[in-house]
């Protein structure tokens, strides 16, 4: 598989995330951070992930397209992620992992996806067209 398409791929997951936070976001608090009854402060919270999910998405996507500027897209798209799976990975290792935490999907889901899209971003950029 090509960078630009695993980027694309990767850049619409993350879309799909923040669309999901966005549209419901309780379904998503209670399915992800087993918080049943959310509160103002934790929708703004869910609302600002959301956008940045949004926001890493799109960047992603735009730097799957063909032109060797567009690989700017991709390393703009990739940052958010990046470091909100190294903000998990230094929970972590500090506090210990949470207990009731899916291992698998926040490995997979936030860390291995954040690392994923940083090494996509860095080889579209190294090599132009990827």
């Amino acid at each position: 598989m090509s960078v630009r398409l695993l980027l694309a791929l990767l850049g619409l997951f993350h879309l799909a995330s923040g669309l999901i936070m966005l549209a419901f976001p309780s379904q998503w608090a209670a399915g992800v951070v087993q918080l049943n009854a959310p509160d103002h402060l934790h929708f703004h919270f869910i609302t600002d992930i959301g956008l940045a999910y949004l926001a890493s998405g799109v960047g992603q996507l735009l730097g799957s397209r063909r032109g060797a500027g567009n690989a700017a897209w991709a390393v703009a798209g990739s940052v958010w992620p990046l470091l909100h799976g190294l903000f998990h990975v230094d929970e972590w290792i500090m506090h210990g992992v949470p207990p009731g935490m899916d291992l698998i999907k926040e490995g997979v889901g936030v860390i291995l996806t954040g690392a994923l899209g940083a090494a996509l971003a860095y080889l579209r950029y190294r090599k132009g067209e990827g």
